[in-house]
């Protein structure tokens, strides 16, 4: 079997299986597992979702509700034991007798008065203190966190019928070195590129731990060929990019000891002087308190066309992985680093030879909550190997509603 054959069999083989797991929804636990030891008072997500027997997702879900008592402490979720016990009894509420200053402390009989039962908070006023008023000791946060925003890419955050829209402005500056034909000679030539782009996508739940999305950019590219320290060629292209299309899965949840796992199968139809690719891949996502680490990794193939102009010549087969993490300051603000590695084959054109190439980046992003819904991510992205040189820099602005 050729290498390309292996290629486009393995791509199939993961459609499939995404295709397939789509339907499938992957237990945390079986019914006939005993009850995961547990023995200390203040649990983590991943550990409550344990002790109840039901997914991180849902909890997390549940928790961002307020349907379940937790709290979010520096980026992440923590739990009472005792009062996850409690309410899932269905004898959870909290009973606070406010007392002025004043007044005289409680005697031991008036402090077995505070009883629990239910999620809801309610201040009943002491019979020295008649015009006592509610006091709420406080309610979980009903906005996505930071941490959450940022890693929208890499897990499925979304719930049947909700979705994220946003938009990205970019500046790039690259050099790239390709073999070339000039003057009947064959020599390496550098191809440098400038362009802004702008990015516009959106996200949609459509099941429980699947979305679909959708992605185009237009972009702005000013090309300039440099063969023998001479330009050879000059191009200025305004245009829309390629529409991508996807559909992203959760095969796994993540729980303790193991991270949760994430399909992705994706599509590019061309609008213009491009060539139609497909692609998928698989990401991996582990919360170890304070930070939550991610990798991915996504092939594509590009059933690249012959172009005179060498500028928009594409390789056939590329693969591209990223691994980094995400530090949550607090819920609304997360800092993160990763670093990428594309790998490209070699492909030889009419007009020019693609050779192999191995470029490696570091990023440096942060996320920031705006208003309800809307946060803004300013990124930086640099070239960390030859020959060329390359950055990145770009702000995007997401925003999750239910219509």
């Amino acid at each position: 079997m050729s290498w390309t054959s292996r290629y486009r069999f393995g791509l199939g083989a993961l459609f499939v299986g995404v295709v397939l797991s789509t339907f499938v929804t992957v237990p945390a636990w079986a019914d006939t597992e005993p009850l995961p030891s547990v023995d200390h008072d203040v649990l983590t997500l991943v550990e409550a979702a344990q002790l109840l027997r039901i997914e991180t997702g849902e909890l997390e879900r549940m928790a961002t509700d307020n349907t379940v008592p937790g709290r979010r402490i520096a980026g992440a979720w923590r739990f009472n034991r005792e009062a996850l016990l409690a309410w899932l009894n269905g004898d959870w509420e909290l009973i606070v007798t406010a007392v002025p200053p004043s007044a005289t402390p409680l005697a031991a009989r008036d402090m077995m008065a505070i009883a629990g039962a239910g999620t809801t908070q309610v201040a009943q006023a002491d019979a020295g203190s008649p015009d006592a008023e509610d006091a709420p000791i406080g309610e979980a946060p009903t906005e996505r966190t930071a941490e959450d925003i940022f890693l929208r890419a890499e897990k499925v955050l979304l719930s049947p019928g909700e979705v994220t829209a946003e938009a990205g402005l970019f500046y790039s500056e690259s050099d790239n070195q390709q073999l070339a034909i000039a003057g009947g000679s064959v020599g390496l030539a550098t191809v440098e590129q400038q362009t802004f782009t702008t990015l516009v996508q959106a996200r949609v739940g459509v099941l429980e731990e699947t979305e679909v999305f959708a992605n185009t950019t237009l972009f702005d590219q000013n090309n300039d060929v440099i063969f023998g320290g001479s330009s050879i060629a000059n191009s200025d292209r305004t245009e829309f990019g390629p529409v991508g299309l996807g559909v992203r899965r959760t095969l796994i949840r993540e729980g303790a000891g193991y991270p949760g796992v994430i399909a992705t199968v994706n599509g590019f139809i061309p609008t213009g002087d491009s060539s139609y690719a497909v692609g998928g891949g698989f990401a991996l996502v582990k919360s170890i308190d304070p930070v939550v680490l991610f990798a991915n990794a996504n092939y594509r193939h590009t059933f690249s066309r012959d172009f005179s102009d060498v500028a928009l010549l594409e390789p056939k087969d590329r693969v591209d992985a990223t691994l980094g993490y995400a530090l949550a300051l607090n819920d609304t603000l997360t800092l993160s680093t990763s670093v990428s590695g594309v790998f490209n084959r070699a492909a030889t054109f009419t007009a020019a030879s693609l050779r192999r190439n191995e470029n490696f980046s570091l990023q440096f992003g942060l996320t920031s909550w705006l208003a309800k819904g809307l946060y803004i991510e300013p990124s930086v992205a640099f070239n960390l190997n030859g020959p060329g040189d390359s950055f990145v820099f770009g702000i995007t602005v997401p925003y999750t509603f239910s219509p």
